[in-house]
């Protein structure tokens, strides 16, 4: 049985401003988890990693990390963001090293680790996000999506516990999109955590072990990928699209053109592979 990782506890947040992101919202986070959240802009994606992470502190509620209340001196937020590793939405707000290979081992510098670790952590990387080839490239000189991958290789090479990402694809295109991916994918099956907003559909449904939609600073639904896009009312309410692959899936059986089927395949090479397997059984009758 997977532990508690996050315990959040109707947690709410008011910026200065006035404008309340986050709602009376509770929540439980399953360790070595894939965890995709959707929502459309405004929906409080972003305010809740912040609070994760230690950056903003909530207005009211509480959030408990591993059974333990989040606590904000100085010495508990490092412990937390050692173990907690956040990749915003914009990389510019987290490059700031004169060159790439000098921004990504900055973290792991500030771990007290010998520089042989350091170099192995930074160049494992580097590698897994394709970045080796810029490292000595100024930050400010790359494109957005080889700032991406650089924010990216930066938390990697922290090694930290869980990797928090918001909308990690974009601005890449699809080749990189599915490079990053497979890195989480890989780095997930080490007992890692990854917590990733997203606003595609298809990529969450085919990715994530467990989804969470909000809106409005609230939780519309938690649970596994086809249980969550089988309620149209939640992803109406959430202006989201249906994943082609269960609209496809649904399409077919409504019109009987596959046999039943207990399960509603996640992947396109499930769906394949179903569409095979009826053809062959049709072609024999």
């Amino acid at each position: 049985m997977q532990s508690s990782l996050f315990d959040i506890d109707h947690l709410s947040h008011c910026y200065a401003d006035g404008s309340i992101a986050l709602k009376n919202l509770s929540l439980t986070l399953k360790q070595g988890k894939k965890i995709a959240l959707l929502g459309n802009n405004g929906a409080g994606k972003s305010t809740l990693f912040l609070h994760l992470n230690g950056i903003l502190q909530p207005t009211n509620g509480t959030i408990r990390f591993k059974g333990k209340p989040l606590a904000y001196d100085r010495k508990s937020l490092l412990s937390l963001r050692k173990q907690v590793g956040i990749v915003f939405q914009d990389p510019d707000s987290q490059l700031f090293s004169a060159n790439v290979l000098q921004d990504i081992s900055f973290g792991p510098q500030n771990l007290g680790l010998s520089k042989e670790d350091v170099l192995r952590r930074v160049e494992w990387a580097m590698e897994q996000t394709e970045t080796t080839t810029f490292k000595d490239k100024p930050t400010h000189f790359l494109s957005l999506g080889q700032k991406k991958r650089v924010a990216i290789a930066g938390v990697l090479a922290m090694d930290p516990e869980v990797i928090i990402l918001d909308e990690p694809t974009a601005g890449l295109d699809s080749y990189f999109s599915k490079q990053i991916m497979n890195v989480l994918d890989h780095i997930q099956r080490q007992g890692k955590t990854i917590i990733l907003s997203t606003h595609d559909a298809n990529l969450a449904y085919q990715w994530a072990d467990e989804i969470i939609v909000m809106h409005d600073g609230k939780i519309l639904c938690q649970g596994d990928p086809v249980t969550v896009f089988e309620q149209d009312e939640v992803i109406r309410k959430a202006h989201l699209d249906k994943p082609w692959i269960m609209e496809t899936f649904q399409f077919l059986m409504k019109e009987k053109l596959l046999s039943a089927s207990s399960t509603t395949p996640q992947t396109k090479e499930k769906l394949f592979q179903k569409i095979r397997d009826d053809i062959k059984i049709f072609s024999n009758d």
